[in-house]
């Protein structure tokens, strides 16, 4: 649901206002709205609150030293075991009752400790990072050329360049060897041998004077030349090889120096800083927020949005700390207004994870109906509808448990395993239902492990075979009953196309969009009328002398039902309306989708079935199911978010401006 809120309006003397901002800093339930933009429309009759040149001096000094501890946190990690909260609280405390020389004193203070410190730890972490990277990139490359450059000594008068060639562009070298002699006056020589199947290494071997030409002249043959990093550049290529090798070696344990030494630091100053870059926050914050509020000569005003059951939880706070030198009021909100009224969104914890899937259609207008418990049942539900087999829900679901385990602490992972667990699971559901375990591996024609739920003689049995007569209830054989399916999928759309066009229509009433309320509800009489007149037609035999009377008051409704379509919506309502029709056949997918992976799961089995052999039969079903999950774990994923977000969403959702950001001190803020 959305949190209903109170607009707010607080007016004291000047002279209060700043023990005012810290007030409502602490209570931390205040979005406050920012007046300036007001004022400069000349919507209201005030000033701009501005910041006097002290709380300038101040906001230039915590934010560089913000900024400096930021750069400190960057380096250092959170300890094994974390930052213990209690103690974390009494530091914020203390540093929080410090006045701003006091805190630029104690926090510059662990600045000075630490920073350089840090700063050259990670420079040399970085260099050393870096040059791993680069070495190792050699060292294979240079293990290849080393038994050939073996072979070669070069006096101070030579010099020498290794090339990597494919062996197919070998008798390239010769070409090359004889421009070469021409370019050096024959001071020059090419030895080559084949090290592997696909690569030759050659080895250029020319007088120093003509360097500056042998390169220039190798660069546009775009030949591979093997350019050593800069230390080792004057070495020969052997040489370099086991310099390179020597230095990989010692790397790792320079590395594991410095990281232990960053770990030591973080031990004993990562609380401590942590808790300095949230009070520094905490204190821009408040000299930040200062120009969004108005003035007059000797008052200061501001306008804001807290939950109506906050509310009474400001007044007193107020009245206890200002008497009745400050007084807050409640503003009537005019419907006007609700695209502009911060949305905060309060579900049950079920529901919860799905508000971040909500959030891809963008905050909901404040005022109209919050569809997240729906989108929490629907999502699943189609989901499971499409996928509907035990096997590839059972490795949905144990993949989904796996990660939640392994990355608890990801937020991000967190949500999404909350909001795929359920669809994994409803896969299983109606994997029972459908009687599906990797295709049809259950039935008869395999395992046989399927007892069928049926209707005969009037009595509900379980038993294998069905008898000639039954109605088969369980399992519900997808691939075999199309026509049912093809009716429930139908239906599913139906209902829910209808519902969200309902919603529609209340979010209009809500809203007093009185234009909406006969668009949606002229569309919700023409799908109604529509369907009750097809209906009424299919069975006119069965409804007999009602079939004309019936399909007469189906026909009005949606004679009617268009035209108030068409006065809310104009021309776009009409088109709206017929819209609805296809976006009730759009829920074919779920048909379509579910029937084609069943299908495929079911010829997979009867592609391993005919190997011959059980095992060669695994070994060529293993692969193809694999490929029938991958399929089945993202494309019913997609469908399921498509017929919610468009076909059903379209009908009602309306999105806001603002999302519901209070006023609040950072109690511990994760980014650094």
């Amino acid at each position: 649901m959305l949190v209903p809120m109170a607009k707010v309006e607080i007016i004291g003397p000047k002279s209060e206002f700043l023990d005012l901002v810290s007030l409502l800093h602490e209570q931390g339930k205040l979005h406050i709205e920012d007046l300036s933009k007001k004022i400069q429309a000349g919507q209201v009759p005030l000033e701009k609150m501005e910041i006097s040149g002290d709380e300038v001096a101040v906001y230039d000094r915590l934010d560089e030293m913000l900024l400096r501890v930021r750069a400190i946190l960057k380096t250092l990690s959170e300890p094994e075991g974390g930052v213990d909260a209690a103690r974390r609280t009494v530091e914020y405390q203390r540093l929080w009752k410090l006045d701003a020389d006091g805190l630029a004193a104690e926090v510059g203070s662990i600045i000075d400790e630490v920073e350089d410190r840090t700063a050259d730890l990670a420079a040399l972490h970085t260099a050393a990072e870096g040059e791993l990277s680069l070495l190792a990139r050699y060292e294979p490359i240079l293990s290849k050329i080393q038994p050939l450059a073996r072979q070669i000594v070069v006096t101070g008068a030579f010099d020498s360049v290794a090339l990597l060639v494919e062996r197919r562009y070998k008798a390239g070298l010769e070409h090359l060897e004889a421009e070469l002699d021409k370019l050096t006056n024959s001071q020059c020589e090419i030895i080559s041998t084949d090290i592997d199947e696909d690569t030759t290494a050659a080895i250029v071997v020319y007088g120093r004077p003509y360097a500056e030409v042998v390169h220039k002249f190798l660069s546009m043959e775009n030949v591979n030349q093997i350019r050593l990093p800069q230390d080792f550049q004057d070495m020969p290529l052997d040489v370099a090889y086991e310099e390179i090798r020597q230095r990989r070696a010692e790397l790792p344990s320079e590395l594991d120096r410095v990281r232990g030494e960053l770990a030591e630091l973080s031990k004993r100053w990562y609380a401590k800083l942590t808790v300095a870059r949230d009070v520094l926050v905490d204190r821009i914050d408040e000299i930040v927020a200062i120009p969004k509020f108005g003035r007059t000569e000797y008052a200061f005003m501001v306008e804001g949005w807290i939950p109506v059951d906050d509310l009474a939880e400001l007044q007193a706070l107020v009245k206890d700390a200002f008497g009745d030198e400050i007084i807050v009021t409640q503003l009537a909100i005019d419907e006007r207004e609700f695209a502009d009224t911060p949305v905060a969104m309060r579900n049950a914890g079920w529901a919860e994870p799905f508000q971040s899937l909500l959030g891809f259609m963008g905050t909901p207008k404040y005022g109209t109906y919050d569809p997240t418990w729906m989108l929490a049942l629907f999502y699943p539900l189609f989901f499971g509808m499409i996928v509907g087999d035990i096997g590839y829900g059972l490795i949905m679901l144990g993949t989904v448990m796996w990660l939640r385990n392994k990355y608890r602490e990801n937020e991000g992972i967190r949500i999404a395993t909350a909001v795929l667990g359920p669809a994994a699971t409803s896969a299983i559901l109606f994997g029972f239902i459908y009687g599906e375990f990797f295709g049809n591996l259950l039935s008869y024609q395999y395992m046989n492990l399927i007892i069928p739920l049926y209707i005969y003689d009037g009595a509900v049995a379980f038993g294998n075979p069905v008898p000639e007569g039954a109605t088969q209830l369980l399992p519900f054989a997808r691939e075999e009953m199309v026509p049912v399916f093809l009716v429930i999928s139908i239906a599913v759309g139906l209902i829910q196309v209808l519902l969200g066009l309902a919603l529609g229509v209340y979010n209009g009433v809500r809203t007093r969009h009185w234009s909406h309320v006969w668009e949606k509800g002229g569309m919700f009489a023409f799908v109604v009328g529509f369907v009750v007149l097809i209906l009424a037609v299919v069975f006119a035999a069965w409804l007999g002398g009602m079939a004309l009377w019936v399909q007469a008051v189906a026909g009005l409704v949606l004679f009617l039902g268009f035209a108030g379509a068409i006065k809310g919506g104009k021309l776009l309502g009409a088109i709206e309306s017929i819209s609805a029709l296809a976006n009730v056949a759009s829920y074919l997918r779920i048909m379509a989708v579910g029937l084609a992976g069943a299908i495929f799961a079911n010829a997979v089995n009867g592609i391993a079935a005919k190997m011959g052999s059980p095992i060669l039969g695994i070994i060529v079903a293993i692969p193809l199911q694999a490929l029938n999950f991958v399929i089945a774990a993202f494309s019913p994923n997609i469908h399921a978010v498509r017929l919610n977000f468009l076909e059903f969403f379209g009908k009602f959702y309306e999105t806001g401006n603002k999302e519901y950001q209070p006023f609040h001190k950072t109690g511990g803020e994760k980014g650094a």
